[in-house]
Parts: C-alpha cells; structure tokens; sequence
C-alpha cells in the first residue's frame, strides 16, 4: 500500500508483509486504524500525522524501526515492539508522540525521543520505563550490580538528552539472562 499527499478518515489501513509500505509524505490520517504485518524493510513512514487512531503491529514484532518524519497525537499502539525509536533525534518538529497510549503494546528496548512522554501512557510491569535515562547513568554506574544487570544498565543509561524515555521488558531480561547463564560452560 502507497498513500501519500491526502487526508483520511475514519477507515481501516490493512498493511501486509507481501509488498513495501508507504505512508506519507503529506498523508493525514484521522480516526483511522492501521493494522500491519510489516518487517521493518516493509514499511516506511515519512511525512505523516496521525490523531485519534490505532496502530495495530499484528502477528509478528516491528523490529528496529524508526517512527521518524511521523506525528502522532492521541494514538492507541498494540502488538510487539522491539528495538524502535519513537520520535526523532532532531526535535519535535521532525516528529512527534504526544497523549498516546501504549498501555497494550509490548515494548522491549524501545526509546521516545524528545516527545511529550508526560502524556504519553505506558505499558505496566513487567514492562518498565527509565524516564531521562541519560540524567540515571551517575545513579546506574556508582553502585555495585550483578554484572549482567549492569551491563544492562549500562545499555539503557548510556544515551543523549534527546532520549526522554526508554522502555524494557523484564521478563525479556530475565529470559535473555537465564538462557545465557543455563548455557554457561566453565572452561
């Protein structure tokens, strides 16, 4: 699907892996619902604003993707996110996230990037969120961790200003620590 240059509303936007997806530029979408099965190298977002809707990631997780050149406003976000960026490293005239609602979505590694994260809603344990990760890192790197959690730790602190918000999933962490240490061969 390529939708570019108009105003939508009210209607359903169903995006598949099977081609390359274009929103934008200068697509506004109101009220609408946008339901996709998309890979990353599936979908470009550029040149779009959308208020009052949902963003539906289906069946498989939207794996680093980058919500750049977007403006979303009162948006409703469900399915699995891993590794993306929400808003852009520039300023919030390039994109924006402002009264959205993850509370549904997974969210594993995910960053906000300055956006208005006050009203922004955010999924509840055992998802977690480090609000202005890069004012954290002198807390994080002075007191003694397990040394997985640190490096972790070390991960999610060790970002720009511009990174208002990131989020983790700590069952992911867990699974991810106890498959590396039921692994763990001594020499």
């Amino acid at each position: 699907m390529k939708i570019r240059d108009t105003r939508i509303s009210r209607k359903r936007l169903l995006l598949s892996n099977l081609d390359v997806n274009l929103l934008g530029p200068d697509l506004v979408l109101e009220n609408c619902s946008v339901h996709s099965d998309c890979q990353s190298k599936a979908l470009i977002i550029s040149g779009l604003v959308m208020t009052d809707g949902h963003f539906n990631q289906q069946d498989r997780a939207l794996t680093d993707f980058h919500f750049e050149y977007a403006h979303f406003s009162d948006v409703k976000f469900t399915g699995k996110f891993v590794g993306c960026t929400f808003g852009a490293w520039v300023s919030a005239a390039t994109s924006s996230i402002r009264s959205c609602d993850f509370t549904e979505a997974g969210l594993e590694d995910c960053r906000f990037l300055n956006c208005d994260i006050e009203s922004t809603r955010l999924p509840k344990w055992p998802a977690f969120t480090i609000v202005n990760p890069a004012e954290a890192r002198d807390f994080v790197m002075s007191h003694p961790w397990p040394s997985k959690t640190r490096i972790a730790l070390d991960v999610y602190t060790d970002t720009d200003p511009e990174c208002i918000a990131i989020c983790g999933d700590a069952a992911q962490l867990l699974k991810a620590t106890t498959f590396r240490f039921m692994n763990y061969v001594p020499c």
